[in-house]
C-alpha cells in the first residue's frame, strides 16, 4: 500500500456546542492491485467543558463503512474525495433534527 490519504471534517456541534460531530476517510492506494480502499467513519466527541477528544457512542450515527474501487493511481485522490463528500451527506442526514446540528 502507498499514497496514504486522510480526510476529516467537523460537521458542526450539538448540545449547545459541547459535542462535535465529525467524519473521516482513510485510504491507501494499492499499486499492485490498482485498488483504493476507503474506510469511512463518523463519531461524536465532547469539546466542552473538558475537550478530551474521546469519542462518544451515538446510536444514530452511521456505522463505519469501507468502499473499494479498481482505478489508476491518478484517480485515487479524486475518488476518495467524492466518496468522502457522499459520506458527509449521509452523516449530516443521520443527526436527529431535534439536536440542531450547528456549523
Amino acid at each position: 500500500m502507498e499514497n496514504a490519504i486522510s480526510i476529516s471534517e467537523i460537521l458542526g456541534t450539538i448540545n449547545d456546542g459541547s459535542v462535535e460531530i465529525c467524519a473521516s476517510a482513510e485510504a491507501n492506494y494499492d499499486a499492485g492491485e490498482q485498488m483504493v480502499p476507503v474506510s469511512l467513519d463518523a463519531f461524536a466527541r465532547r469539546v466542552i467543558p473538558v475537550g478530551d477528544g474521546h469519542h462518544l457512542s451515538e446510536p444514530w450515527l452511521p456505522r463505519p463503512e469501507r468502499v473499494t474501487e479498481h482505478l489508476p493511481r491518478e484517480e485515487a485522490l479524486s475518488f476518495t474525495k467524492d466518496v468522502f463528500h457522499s459520506w458527509l451527506r449521509k452523516v449530516r442526514l443521520s443527526v436527529p433534527t431535534d439536536l440542531h446540528l450547528r456549523a
